[in-house]
């Protein structure tokens, strides 16, 4: 038997209509991957808001006390925070509320950057079946921690550990150099050391083949440029003492320092200092100058000091005095804090997303 004309046409429109819901659906399911790669992307720059405030938060060390100064950190996170960008309709700056800004301890603070409520990350396709907008946000959390191994712009001098360890405040100054007339530690040495001539790191590598006097006068201006680590002793890896008292290269290079700074002015403490950190230079602390000749001696710690008074030491009078603080460098960091003067460094300890 022949099928009757009009129940084929029938069939065909029926088919037409199945094609037609497939082809939707379809879309639909490829615009909501469009909707989710748009929440992974914001997901991920959120985070990186987050970490960024974080990160800036804990680097607001206060000078005297060595806990993080929670106003200046709150400060620094909403602004490197704001520096990022995250979707929302469109690419937008991240605003960081304040109190989204919390600190577990006093080394430590948590910040959470956020896409919600009226802030919300907007969607594309799904606001077809009612869902106009996605809320996300991301949590950071940064901790200032004592550093076993700075990695950048250590300088050339070397105090010793003083029992008890040293005082913040402006009225104690420290010798980070000693001068000839007899209170140098021992024959010939002056608190100075020779770093060698393995770093390839900058800024001084370039000075490598001139000797050892270009080269202590850039490590005195701008600071080694490789690492060194708590426990190590030098001889064996290549560092040693530098005796003798290099007035010359010691007063060009600080003199350099000095006038790379924005805050030049003489005789103040650091709590009145509104320089761009030229002025502040970070030391390995020794065991012991109890040496004679170029030898060895142990690292025992680090620390940051300020530099009070414009470098001077004319003839053999060049002595360099400074005030300690507690400081934030780059390197490795450690859980257990050396004993006396500390330098920190910052690190992440916890982020996600949601």
């Amino acid at each position: 038997m022949t099928p009757r004309k009009d129940i084929v046409r029938d069939e065909r429109g029926a088919a037409m209509i199945y094609v037609a819901i497939f082809m939707l659906s379809c879309l639909w399911f490829v615009s909501l991957a469009i909707d989710m790669g748009k929440m992974t992307v914001t997901k991920g720059e959120l985070q990186r808001a987050a970490d960024a405030a974080a990160l800036a938060g804990a680097s607001a060390v206060d000078a005297v006390t060595g806990n993080l100064d929670q106003t200046l950190a709150r400060s620094r996170a909403t602004y490197f925070g704001g520096e990022n960008t995250a979707l929302q309709e469109t690419s937008a700056p991240v605003v960081i509320d304040p109190n989204d800004i919390v600190f577990p301890d006093a080394h430590t603070i948590q910040v959470t950057a956020r896409r919600e409520g009226g802030n919300a990350m907007t969607t594309i396709f799904a606001r077809t079946l009612g869902l106009g907008s996605v809320g996300l946000h991301a949590v950071a959390t940064a901790k200032s921690i004592p550093v076993e191994e700075p990695c950048q712009r250590l300088a050339p001098m070397a105090p010793v550990q003083i029992p008890g360890g040293y005082k913040t405040d402006c009225a104690s100054i420290y010798t980070l150099k000693v001068g000839s007339g007899g209170n140098n530690p021992g024959a010939g040495e002056f608190q100075l050391l020779d770093f060698g001539t393995t770093c390839d790191e900058p800024p001084c590598d370039n000075l490598k083949g001139g000797g050892i006097g270009p080269l202590l006068e850039c490590w005195m201006a701008q600071g080694y440029g490789c690492c060194v680590k708590i426990g190590d002793e030098w001889f064996d890896t290549g560092v040693t003492t530098k005796p003798g008292n290099n007035v010359g290269k010691v007063k060009s290079g600080l003199t350099t320092r000095w006038k790379s700074d924005t805050d030049q002015t003489e005789n103040i403490c650091y709590s009145q200092y509104t320089g761009n950190g030229q002025r502040v230079v970070a030391c390995p602390i020794v065991d012991t100058w109890d040496v004679n000749g170029k030898t060895n001696v142990k690292v025992v710690a680090f620390a940051a000091f300020f530099l009070r008074d414009k470098p001077t030491g004319g003839g053999t009078n060049n002595v360099v005095h400074a005030q300690f603080i507690n400081y934030i460098a780059p390197g490795n960091g450690t859980e257990n804090p050396p004993v006396g003067p500390t330098l920190y460094t910052i690190r992440l300890i916890q982020n996600a997303t949601n």
